[in-house]
């Protein structure tokens, strides 16, 4: 049951790559729960050749786990990973791609990025980064979401209210990082107390923004939502709340532009969360057709 609001961003079509790496089947099991969590049908993507030996480990996969071929759509195709599994997101109107990644992106390694990255800072659709997937499953109770002062951001805060009705989620952290160059640098007590002024002054502001995002949202009633203001750098300091907080989820706004390798060496924003992911990761992909302004 929710409040009343503007619809929510839904997945339809849930899809997940079919890579065969040691968390293949706990990933499989996780993406599976979330589709039937969502009513999404779900997709398995596998770039490479489909040989006899594929066939029979997936099968048995899909046994263990209880899972009925019918219920899945297995794509299969040859060529870069990268690039095949965008075309494939695209020819199969996919809402939401899942992937495995690694926990943490060493600095000697950043010219060796991993495909699930690769994709996440390129694609279309919005994308789901699994970090601690189980094949017996874990809940999703607590959620941290961005509540950044930017277009994108209502999108994203209906997709997490929606995502954690949906998986049974118990809380809710709407955490809006503010930057500290608009606080006045103290060096004295007066100083000190005008840049705490400043600094209510600011979060008062913020909270009567997101309250009005709030109101346009269908928040679940059994969703306990909190509301945080945090001075810091962006990305990096959503991510150390996320951490702190042992979130299970932490949503973001998709970038405003793709990101390179320079991006990459100087980090900012979703570069701050994707080197050190504090927990599985959902990086919302909004598109001129669905911004309210």
């Amino acid at each position: 049951m929710t409040k009343s609001g503007i619809p929510p961003v839904t997945f339809k079509r849930i899809a997940t790559a079919m890579g065969f790496s040691p968390m293949a089947k706990a990933n499989l099991a996780e993406v599976y729960r979330i589709a039937q969590r969502c009513d999404a049908q779900m997709y398995v993507f596998h770039i490479g050749v489909w040989n006899d030996r594929c066939e029979m480990t997936y099968t048995g996969f899909l046994s263990e786990l209880g899972i009925s071929k019918s219920d899945v759509e297995l794509v299969c195709k040859e060529g870069d990973p990268k690039e095949e599994l965008r075309m494939l997101c695209q020819e199969n109107s996919i809402d939401l791609l899942a992937l495995g990644a690694l926990v943490r992106e060493h600095m000697f390694k950043v010219f060796t990025v991993s495909i699930a990255r690769d994709v996440c800072r390129k694609a279309k659709v919005s994308l789901l980064l699994l970090t601690h997937s189980r094949v017996e499953g874990m809940p999703c109770e607590r959620i941290v979401v961005n509540g950044l002062d930017h277009p994108k951001t209502l999108d994203t805060i209906r997709t997490a209210l929606w995502l954690g009705s949906k998986l049974g989620s118990k809380e809710l952290f709407v955490v809006d990082e503010l930057s500290e160059k608009s606080l006045i640098k103290p060096d004295d007590d007066k100083s000190q107390l005008n840049s705490e002024r400043k600094r209510k002054q600011i979060e008062r502001e913020q909270h009567s923004r997101i309250e009005d995002m709030l109101q346009n949202c269908q928040v679940p009633v059994n969703l306990d939502i909190k509301e945080q203001h945090v001075f810091g750098k962006r990305g990096y300091t959503i991510a150390h709340y996320a951490k702190a907080k042992r979130a299970d989820l932490l949503v973001v706004n998709s970038p405003d532009t793709k990101l390179g390798l320079f991006d990459r060496i100087f980090k900012h924003d979703l570069e701050y969360i994707l080197a050190d992911l504090p927990s599985d990761v959902l990086i919302v992909h909004t598109t001129k057709d669905n911004v309210y302004e």
